[in-house]
């Protein structure tokens, strides 16, 4: 994940360039809004403390896109990413 600050749109909110998700056709990388960019940061970081690596540039995308819906949407796909994992956790016990 490499957020960077952008600018402020004409409609007075905050943008940010996600520079690890650039193209050939999004150069500069993909631009998010500040909310979206609230939901995406803890989202990337838990999936990531889940499967313990990094995320492909794929995996990325998917990512952000999913942040783009309501926060209860993906707090449930974060809900059972995490369920997921724990069952994991329990069953090599």
């Amino acid at each position: 994940m490499d957020l960077q600050y952008k600018r402020v749109n004409n409609r007075g909110r905050v943008e940010w360039i996600e520079r690890d998700l650039a193209s050939s056709f999004r150069p500069e990388g993909l631009i998010m809004e500040e909310w979206q960019v609230e939901q995406y940061r803890p989202f990337v970081h838990g999936i990531r403390d889940c499967i313990g690596r990094d995320l492909t540039k794929d995996k990325l995308s998917t990512i952000a896109w999913l942040a783009g819906y309501e926060q209860s949407t993906v707090d449930k796909i974060m809900g059972l990413i995490n369920a997921a994992y724990n069952n994991g956790k329990n069953e090599k016990k």
